[in-house]
């Protein structure tokens, strides 16, 4: 387990390519870019069922329903031995991560606003 604190995107892109697993206990987050980040290089992502992470990670990431340490051991081990033995598990966790691509998003934004222009105003 490694916590560096602040680093530069190219460290930070380093530790996506050689890590293991991605780790992301947090009790509050708006969005969770990191998680999205963690699944576009195909590691398997383990995080709290708080906020808006299970929305983010899907299906395809692995939650630990609370902080008690045994409980995360017990989720990271059983995740980890599915991701060891499903050799397919990379490419879906890349898949979910293309979900929240910047241009996705934006030509989304873009249809619900035409969307709105087009209704009539009571």
């Amino acid at each position: 387990l490694l916590m560096p604190g602040p680093i530069s995107e190219s460290t930070k892109w380093w530790f996506y390519t050689h890590c293991d697993a991605f780790l992301f206990p947090s009790l509050l987050e708006g969005f969770g870019i990191p998680v999205v980040e963690a699944m576009a290089f195909g590691k398997p992502v383990f995080s709290s069922t708080l906020t808006s992470l299970p929305e983010v990670g899907g299906s395809e990431a692995f939650y630990f329903p609370s902080f008690d340490a045994e409980t995360v051991v017990e989720t990271f081990r059983k995740g980890m031995e599915m991701y060891r033995n499903d050799p397919a598990m990379p490419d879906r966790l890349r898949a979910q991560s293309q979900k929240f691509r910047w241009e996705i998003a934006a030509a989304e934004y873009w249809k619900l606003y035409q969307e709105l222009m087009r209704t009539p105003k009571p």
